[in-house]
């Protein structure tokens, strides 16, 4: 139990984590209450990221309104949401201002907590228009793309492979404008649109994560896996929430049918050095490993194969499609037509899933006719 003295403005914690859990970590919980009786509730919870194991680390949080008018505040840390590790309370105390950097960390926490709070309201009462800014935001930092896959619908054709990569890249003036205005609100950036986002320039690429860095903000990416050695590093690594690689054929031959401009070799050793990079650093959050699988006649038969691969990679999500037809030379490989054909393997593949910790964005059976 804290007394709150006027000049108080935070609650500074100094944690250790001295086991990390098995599963996933996403976030810690503070929970607080005004009185010697007063419950906890998830209405009375601040979430924070812890980042490292085996290091102390301190957290500012702002001090509730709530508990700056009682004068009061009792606390209770829940360190693991999922699952189970050990840490330590090193410290805990109530600060006043003073202007360094945990005290700017925990103004932009406090405010990314009130753009969540506020999303959750305006999406519970499907408000049309909204006071607030988002809490994610997708950017696509250029159109274009050295690979030319045929069930793409920016670069399967030729003529729009060239015009899209014709398109110039996103700004480093907008990207500076956008990210001081907005970037403090945020939590997740998600990098997607027509091209290859880490085919940007390594200034911009650089900046990005400087900015990202700078705000909190963490980073989902869709990429061909054609230059992660070239873009990620451990500092980058910090601030990767899911790199989710598209693969679409497991043996050479259908890989390359499918991801025109590049071989399996050269995707595994760039899947490859991204697991070497997520899974040897000190992070308490290690970034997610996502498989994307575009289901077509040619690579069907290897969709049990791919679900194996995924186990064994241990990926954290698979993100798994039915072919659009964009063009109609597409038609050929499109497996609506063939609903026995594709419950067959998507069958297998499934069942291997049965027990398996991994979140799933998979279509389901087809029905039969």
């Amino acid at each position: 139990m804290f007394r709150v003295k006027k000049e108080d403005l935070y609650i500074e914690l100094a944690l250790r984590i001295k086991k990390a859990p098995v599963n996933r970590y996403d976030f810690s919980k503070l929970y607080f209450s005004t009185g010697i009786l007063g419950r906890y509730s998830e209405e009375r919870a601040i979430c924070f990221r812890l980042q490292n194991v085996h290091q102390v680390e301190r957290i500012r949080v702002l001090i509730p309104d709530e508990a700056r008018e009682a004068g009061w505040v009792k606390l209770r840390l829940e360190a693991f949401v999922q699952g189970h590790g050990e840490f330590d309370v090193v410290s805990a105390a109530l600060v006043p201002e003073d202007g360094d950097e945990l005290s700017r960390q925990a103004y932009l926490l406090g405010l990314k907590e009130w753009v969540r709070a506020q999303v959750v309201h305006s999406e519970s009462r499907q408000l049309a228009q909204v006071p607030h800014l988002p809490e994610s935001l997708s950017l696509e930092l250029t159109a274009a793309c050295n690979l030319h896959c045929s069930h793409c619908s920016s670069h399967g054709d030729e003529n729009e492979h060239r015009m899209n990569n014709r398109r110039p890249a996103f700004s480093q003036d907008v990207l500076e404008s956008l990210a001081h205005e907005v970037f403090p609100y945020l939590t997740l950036i998600n990098l997607v649109g027509r091209g290859e986002p880490s085919m940007v320039s390594m200034p911009l690429w650089n900046r990005l994560f400087e900015l990202c860095e700078a705000y909190n903000v963490l980073v989902t990416c869709v990429t061909n896996g054609t230059f992660v050695k070239q873009r990620f590093d451990e500092r980058k690594i910090r601030w990767v929430d899911t790199l989710t690689f598209s693969i679409d054929g497991i043996t050479d031959e259908v890989f390359a049918a499918n991801r025109t401009g590049a071989d399996l070799p050269t995707f595994k050793k760039n899947l490859d050095y991204y697991q070497t990079l997520r899974r040897g650093s000190d992070l308490l959050r290690r970034p997610r490993l996502g498989l994307s699988w575009t289901l077509k006649r040619n690579n069907i038969h290897e969709f049990p194969d791919f679900i194996r691969f995924a186990i064994e990679s241990e990926a954290d999500l698979l993100y798994v499609r039915h072919l659009l037809l964009f063009r109609p030379e597409d038609a050929e490989q499109s497996l609506v037509g063939e609903p026995e054909l594709c419950n067959h393997y998507l069958s297998i593949g499934y069942a291997l899933l049965e027990g398996q910790q991994i979140k799933l964005d998979v279509p389901p059976l087809a029905v039969a006719a």
